[in-house]
């Protein structure tokens, strides 16, 4: 049995909240710099630079070019989250998966253009904001030269918003369905979920699965959350003797993510690892593709 247990911290960089009404995000640039200078510095003190990778919005590549070019050349990997209704503000009104396919492209296009117009760079890593898919928007990534795609947890639903479920999502790294987001298949886009809830919890009209975000109050009830999800996660991937484990947290660039919470999730990781007898490697989304790739993982 491989006994390596691969680490992501994966942050989404958001454009100002007065400018993301949909999506939310910091309420100034200078709350924005100071969240992502304290996850590079907690970083730096773990030992786990190749694990965090932060994914900026094209708003938030070109405020915090200088610091995300820095933080790139230090190890810390980069990707792009075109948080849609927050992209060119006002122009976009719906989330990615609620525009047809030539739409997607072309809204994805422009995207990436003013993200690397921004960093001087390009990258492969690409998160969805909130999720927002169809069944098309998979091979529009690979089109526009995307190779990993950090998704959010399984057993998402939400009856109004279809272009949201994750219902069915295979919970760990996968290669997606060249027909269906959702299934795993052959396609070169690599899927990286959030580690979340094995069973969701129902919410509003639908089910929204807690995940390891520390973007939340911190409080006793939490922290038991958080260690059911590590616990159980472990021992389903141990127990499908699933050739890539890992375990993902995305979080945000707000004044809203308590480091507290971080810190805990950071420090049972370890233990519940220690536990099992496995070991934890901090790992960046390229390298684990890369990896499954190399041991023609699924």
């Amino acid at each position: 049995m491989d006994d390596r247990l691969f680490l992501l911290i994966l942050v989404d960089c958001e454009p100002l909240a007065a400018k993301s009404p949909a999506c939310g995000g910091p309420s100034s640039w200078k709350i924005s710099e100071k969240t992502i200078l304290r996850f590079a510095d907690f970083a730096r003190r773990h030992g786990i630079v190749d694990g965090v990778g932060f994914h900026a919005t094209p708003e938030a590549a070109k405020a915090h070019s200088e610091l995300l070019t820095s933080l790139a050349s230090e190890g810390f990997e980069l990707g792009i989250q075109p948080n849609i209704p927050g992209f060119r503000y006002p122009t976009y009104k719906y989330d990615l998966g609620q525009y047809p396919k030539e739409r997607q492209m072309e809204i994805l296009t422009q995207a990436k253009e003013d993200w690397e117009e921004a960093l001087h760079c390009s990258t492969t890593n690409y998160t969805a904001c909130c999720g927002s898919m169809t069944n098309d928007t998979p091979e529009i990534l690979v089109k526009l030269g995307y190779r990993q795609w950090h998704a959010p947890a399984p057993g998402r639903f939400d009856p109004e918003r279809p272009d949201r479920c994750t219902v069915g999502l295979f919970p760990y790294p996968h290669h997606c369905h060249r027909r269906n987001r959702l299934l795993s298949g052959n396609l070169e886009l690599y899927v990286i979920p959030s580690t979340g809830e094995p069973v969701p919890r129902p919410r509003g009209k639908g089910w929204w699965p807690m995940d390891l975000r520390p973007d939340r109050p911190v409080s006793e009830e939490l922290w038991a959350t958080y260690r059911w999800i590590i616990d159980s996660n472990l021992d389903l991937m141990l127990a499908m003797d699933y050739p890539i484990k890992c375990i993902v947290i995305g979080t945000h660039n707000t004044e809203f993510v308590h480091f507290e919470n971080l810190e805990y999730v950071y420090k049972y990781i370890l233990k519940a690892a220690e536990d099992r007898r496995l070991r934890v490697v901090p790992c960046g989304m390229e390298r684990l593709h890369e990896e499954a790739d190399r041991i023609n993982a699924y």
